[in-house]
């Protein structure tokens, strides 16, 4: 899976590189967002990611980014809804991306290639046990937050969770939700091998794909009626 990934890379043109080099730097705009490379900082707010991994036998590769709208702006339905909605709306969305046709590709179970449906998605209320696109099962589930593991095929050195939540904050006397995707993958300090984010053309890739995702997923919450 990761030698896959790897090849897919690297057949990127030219100008593919330069037009997710405009679509990076413009997304980074809209949004609030993070990197950090190294060992995880303690404590974390991703709550099934084993303690052991905010240790200096480990790296991590974590993203965060965010983006808040004024409670106003969106639909008049329970926040609980709207926090549904996205994840169905991402997922499904997601699951036409390059990143999700790769995963297909290597798909092997009825259950994986079920997965990548738009009808299985919609239908999804994201309860533990629940997988998406094939690599994306849900490990943990809140009230306003789903933490997803990554389950990739061909790289068992490495572990990750994908974060997608929804908050609430007070600005000016203004209430604001909070929406943000989160992104971890770690593996043993000692190890050789190379996770995909940590290779800048994937993490790019990656970074651009959330952002976006994140972006459009709001607009479409404030769009519905």
């Amino acid at each position: 899976m990761l030698r896959f990934i790897v090849t897919a890379t690297a057949v990127l043109t030219t100008s593919s590189a330069i037009y997710f080099y405009i679509a990076h730097q413009r997304l980074s705009k809209g949004i609030s967002h993070t990197t950090q490379l190294g060992t995880l900082p303690k404590p974390t707010e991703i709550e099934s990611i084993p303690a052991c991994v905010s240790t200096p036998q480990y790296f991590t590769v974590y993203d965060k980014c965010s983006k808040s709208v004024p409670r106003a702006s969106l639909p008049n339905v329970s926040s609980e809804i709207l926090f549904t909605r996205l994840l169905r709306r991402n997922m499904t969305v997601f699951s036409r991306f390059p990143q999700a046709l790769m995963l297909a590709m290597v798909s092997e179970t009825p259950e994986q290639k079920e997965s990548f449906k738009t009808s299985h998605i919609e239908a999804l209320d994201f309860q533990e046990g629940d997988l998406v696109c094939g690599a994306y099962q849900v490990k943990l589930r809140r009230k306003h937050k789903v933490e997803f593991e990554i389950k990739t095929q061909g790289m068992d050195f490495a572990e990750g969770r994908l974060v997608i939540s929804l908050g609430e904050i007070e600005q000016d006397g203004e209430k604001l939700m909070v929406f943000g995707s989160e992104t971890a993958m770690w593996r043993r300090a000692e190890e050789k091998r190379r996770m995909p984010l940590e290779r800048i053309g994937l993490r790019w890739m990656h970074e651009t794909a959330a952002w976006w995702l994140l972006g459009s997923g709001v607009k479409y919450l404030m769009d519905l009626e």
